[in-house]
């Protein structure tokens, strides 16, 4: 008799663990189906026009060619993006001894370039303080170099060399080493 209640017992504990899954289950089901990870929202392509270097030092009012480049070196594209209001344009400046011919229709086909040096044009509302180089230095590191009598700073590694004028912030970033000098004769030569 022991063995019939035994059996009894264990019927009795497998149907009630069938019907708390069946539960668990059933409510699960109530509640809707399992929610997707949301994906985050993809970048707008931002548009940008091909320029010539004419064009850009007509949109900023001074001369940016290089009287000096490195051997072989040469401006090979140019491409300007406006936003703002009023609207301010980003000017990006390919110099290389290569030719580039890859497509470039949006800000993010940039990546797809192959360079020596860019030199970025921004027409800035507000110039920063004097001490600007030497504040960056502090917090970045660097050295504050002399470009044409305006104080710049150049980055640890000499790959990058941000300088002001009135209403324009220079940045030239060289995907190449280079030695510091020739960064800073570059830039001397700009204008």
């Amino acid at each position: 008799m022991l063995h019939v209640y035994s059996r009894r017992w264990l019927f009795a504990i497998l149907a009630c663990i069938l019907a708390l899954s069946l539960l668990a289950a059933c409510t699960t089901e109530e509640s809707g189906p399992t929610p997707t990870p949301e994906i985050p929202p993809q970048v707008a392509p931002i548009p940008v026009d091909e320029i010539s270097l004419e064009e850009a030092e007509e949109i900023v009012g001074v001369p940016l060619t290089p009287e000096y480049l490195p051997a072989g070196w040469e401006f090979q594209r140019g491409f300007v993006r406006y936003h703002g209001s009023p609207p301010r344009a980003d000017l990006s400046l390919y110099f290389s001894d290569e030719e580039m011919t890859e497509e470039v229709k949006t800000l993010q086909d940039f990546g797809s370039l192959v360079y020596k040096i860019v030199l970025h044009v921004y027409q800035v509302e507000e110039m920063p303080p004097p001490d600007y180089p030497q504040g960056m230095i502090d917090h970045y590191g660097g050295k504050v170099v002399d470009i044409n009598g305006i104080k710049g700073r150049l980055s640890s590694g000499g790959h990058e060399l941000h300088w002001f004028l009135p209403g324009l912030h220079f940045y030239m970033y060289a995907a190449v080493d280079l030695p510091e000098e020739e960064m800073s004769k570059i830039a001397e030569s700009i204008g």
